[in-house]
């Protein structure tokens, strides 16, 4: 569901955000509850539930705000898990508001969540944000000029496609990545080109190919040893 009206007011704002969000709202199809389950497949299944149970705290990097999905989801299953997590969400252009507080996600998963997903979409850029155990520091920024400091468990890589965007897919990008993980850290997305695949194992992630929601397509999980 793209919403015209928005679309047409950040055109006249500006041309090249309104592309760029354009493109985000085709790829993740931010109405329905097929990006909730492709979602929740990458990124938590194969990716949040399968770090070491041991880990009392996990340091998150996600490449993609987007809709706040991700974030949304984390915070939901580690309603469970009960660990500390810190989330930092990285994005150079942000939905606006008029957008963001017409997501119909909670036709899926009840509303008890709603006022957190309203927060964390209102919250200041480039402040710890407390949900209890769940910190959120969002980073407006652009990731070929940002200067990672962290040290991350997990990265979910979900950046445009290296169709739209080829720059955040290259060696230099994601080497950066690659250095700012941990030992055993791990990188999951939902992309599965063959290219991505010899970047990552170029920088040093061992690479396995695993198959996509309900059996279609593919995507990739990476792990730093």
């Amino acid at each position: 569901m793209i919403f015209e009206k928005e679309m047409i007011e950040i055109t006249e704002a500006n041309k090249e955000v309104q592309t760029l969000v354009n493109r985000r709202l085709r790829e993740q199809n931010i109405s329905g509850i097929g990006p909730m389950q492709e979602n929740m497949h990458v990124f938590i299944r194969n990716g949040l539930n399968t770090l070491n149970k041991n880990l009392s705290e996990i340091a998150v990097l996600e490449m993609g705000f987007g809709t706040g999905l991700n974030a949304i989801l984390t915070y939901r299953e580690n309603q469970v898990l009960r660990r500390a997590i810190h989330y930092t969400t990285v994005e150079a252009f942000p939905l606006p508001a008029s957008v963001t507080d017409k997501l119909n996600y909670f036709e899926y998963f009840g509303k008890p969540l709603q006022p957190v997903f309203q927060k964390m979409h209102s919250s200041n850029w480039f402040e710890n944000i407390s949900f209890g155990d769940f910190v959120l520091n969002k980073v407006q920024a652009d990731m070929l000029e940002l200067q990672l400091d962290g040290a991350y468990d997990l990265v979910y890589y979900d950046a445009f496609s290296p169709i739209h965007q080829p720059e955040l897919w290259t060696f230099e990008v994601l080497h950066k990545i690659y250095d700012a993980c941990k030992k055993n850290a791990v990188l999951v997305t939902y992309c599965a080109k063959g290219d991505v695949k010899r970047t990552l194992k170029s920088v040093g992630f061992d690479v396995e190919t695993l198959s996509g929601l309900h059996g279609n397509k593919e995507m990739i999980r990476a792990i730093k040893y």
